[in-house]
């Protein structure tokens, strides 16, 4: 199956606080890979689905692209698309820190970790919708 696409460039600029400075082709790989973190995030979401695996539903539809929005944005605000600083956390040689004064890692739960690496407002906005939790997809 192919990997669904829940958010167009246009949607971007429709749903996003700041516009894309970068190159169209980032932007698209960008909103392909929030893609991505949405379907997980709403794996186990119980929603009506087109032959194409596309919710049905106008509300659940437009969560789903505002919240892929949400999340190519925040990776072009934290300039970490792969998580990978966001999981890596402070720096420390000796006595110099770079990051944070402590470890990411360090006392923070998955659900901070996550928020860390998607932002809150896209958890926020397929909370509100009713998608986070729940069972599978259904035609």
């Amino acid at each position: 199956m192919a990997t669904r696409t829940y958010a167009t460039p246009s949607d971007y600029t429709k749903y996003a606080e700041e516009d894309w400075d970068g190159e169209p082709e980032v932007l698209k790989k960008r909103l392909r890979s929030a893609s991505i973190e949405v379907e997980k995030l709403t794996r186990r979401a119980i929603y009506d689905v087109d032959t194409d695996g596309y919710a049905t539903d106008a509300g659940i539809s437009e969560a789903f692209t505002e919240a892929t929005c949400a999340i190519a944005e925040h990776w072009s605000i934290t300039d970490d698309p792969t998580g990978a600083e966001a999981a890596a956390g402070a720096v420390k040689i000796g006595s110099v820190s770079l990051g944070t004064t402590s470890s990411s890692s360090d006392g923070l739960t998955d659900h901070q970790k996550l928020l860390r690496r998607i932002g809150d407002r896209a958890f926020d906005i397929l909370a509100n919708a009713g998608l986070i939790g729940g069972a599978i997809a259904h035609t």
